[in-house]
């Protein structure tokens, strides 16, 4: 879910680093508080998109009584105000992204919302917590390589969980009060208050990913304030860690296979002409026997299937991907492969805290996670059961903050809009069978399949986000969509 959003964030970056918002955080905020809005710092001056800030309970359990922490906001106004349908309110997944980066660049705001949405909504970026211009989480990247995120037996899973716990108590130290607080309940009444201070009745929704998590938290709490909802590349919130990463793994082991008939038939790849399935399969051994090092450090097999799962994630990233794979067998060195792995770079941290407090985990890691390997491993034997969703099972086990979630289906009244379901085919990272269970359990979806490679269709099908954007303007759904 994390990988997805590199492009975009690449062209925000040299935004984001100089943005300062200019109003105040208060001490306290009425129930629909005003946005003072005013111009971005950084943004030129022609520029329409405006800043602002809202305070919010840090802890929405008990509101009420609450410390506060401030939720940055941005919006940029339709640009055919006449013809104006409301406030689009989005989430680009993650997690860790934020989303005002989105709208002060106006490269990623054109690639990232068609023209039909400029000109007809208000777009509004609320910058999920400990994320982008909000204050900030301090999360560094204490990541552990001596232990395997694979445990063969419960003394390595025990190492495992010790490992997890030391990173995210560095990271809830110096993380702040905000830390315990991230999840997508959080996220979406932090939403809502943003609605409410704009003066809108109902919203629109686009959640890609990650994204589609949140609009599962805010339409299940704020059902009546949902005009339409997108969603792209779509998690399944009902099943179990076991689930969730084992549908991941046999999809991962579809996109190996793509990805090697990709490299057979075009000779932009380095390894045009060889067996990709079998190289593979020798880079791991290769590192088993400390073949492969990153400095001296000698990789572990897992960290290469990581970035490979990563370089899956879009068919632009494909002939990157075997360059580096080329050079990493060539040279034995991890280094090539670096700008896909995610633990070498400092979203990681942030990533780990949010998603732990989403996707409920094993209660006895040191019984269930040596059980699950070999289940993954034959689910997706190229990459020896490597999944982002055993990513998140094996590295959350133990983290300092846990999930409140109880995984269910939607629960929605009957009455509840219409929702726009995007699904990839060959999806690495939201399987086609997530997207097929939010549809049976919501009788108000439609799915639309696009049939390609990636994950997501707005950075990976136009024809599939042209049929969105039609279904969010003029509430009828795309032909085709089921």
């Amino acid at each position: 879910m994390r990988l997805r959003r590199r492009r975009v964030t690449a062209v925000a970056a040299s935004v984001l680093a100089t943005m300062v918002l200019g109003v105040p955080a208060h001490a306290s905020a009425p129930t629909a508080p005003r946005i003072d809005w005013q111009r971005c710092q950084g943004a030129v001056r022609t520029d329409a998109v405006r800043c602002g800030q809202v305070s919010v309970p840090l802890d929405w359990s008990r509101p009420a009584a609450s410390a506060r922490t401030t939720v940055a906001v941005a919006r940029l106004p339709a640009a055919d105000p006449e013809h104006r349908l409301g406030t689009l309110m989005f989430n680009p997944g993650g997690p860790g992204e934020g989303e005002v980066g989105y709208l002060l660049s106006r490269q990623a705001r054109r690639q990232y919302f068609p023209e039909a949405l400029r000109d007809r909504f208000d777009i509004v970026a609320v910058e999920p917590r400990g994320t982008g211009v909000n204050p900030p989480l301090n999360c560094p990247l204490p990541v552990d390589h001596t232990v395997s995120r694979f445990p063969a037996d419960r003394p390595a899973a025990a190492a495992l969980v010790t490992s997890n716990r030391r990173m995210g108590t560095v990271c809830a130290r110096r993380g702040g009060p905000v830390f315990p607080h991230l999840d997508t309940a959080s996220v979406a009444r932090d939403m809502d208050t943003v609605r409410a201070a704009l003066g809108e009745s109902r919203i629109s929704f686009l959640g890609v990913s990650y994204g589609t998590m949140v609009a599962q938290s805010y339409a299940e709490r704020f059902p009546s304030r949902v005009r339409a909802m997108v969603l792209d590349g779509v998690v399944d919130r009902s099943l179990s860690w076991r689930r969730l990463a084992r549908v991941d793994a046999a999809a991962v082991q579809d996109g190996v296979r793509r990805f090697a008939r990709w490299s057979d038939r075009d000779d932009r790849s380095a390894l045009h002409g060889r067996d990709v399935t079998g190289f593979l399969a020798s880079l791991l051994r290769r590192a088993d026997h400390g073949g492969i090092k990153d400095g001296g450090r000698p990789v572990r097999a897992e960290e290469i299937a990581q970035a490979v799962n990563a370089g899956l994630q879009s068919p632009s990233l494909y002939a990157p991907l075997a360059t580096a794979l080329d050079r990493a067998d060539a040279d034995g060195d991890m280094a090539p492969l670096v700008f896909l792995t995610p633990g070498h770079t400092g979203e990681y941290g942030l990533y780990r805290s949010i998603v732990c407090q989403d996707v409920p985990g094993p209660e006895d890691p040191g019984a269930a996670l040596p059980a699950a390997v070999p289940v993954m491993r034959a689910a997706g034997p190229a990459l020896r059961g490597y999944s982002e969703f055993w990513d998140i099972a094996s590295g959350c086990a133990g983290w300092p903050v846990g999930s409140a979630w109880t995984p269910h289906a939607w629960r929605v009244p009957a009455h509840f809009p219409a929702v726009l379901l995007l699904s990839g085919t060959h999806d690495v990272a939201t399987p086609p069978a997530f997207a097929d269970g939010v549809r049976r359990a919501l009788p108000s979806s439609r799915l639309l399949r696009w049939d390609g490679d990636g994950h997501t269709a707005w950075l990976n099908s136009p024809v599939t986000v042209d049929a969105a954007v039609g279904y969010l303007t003029t509430l009828r759904m795309p032909d085709g969509a089921r």
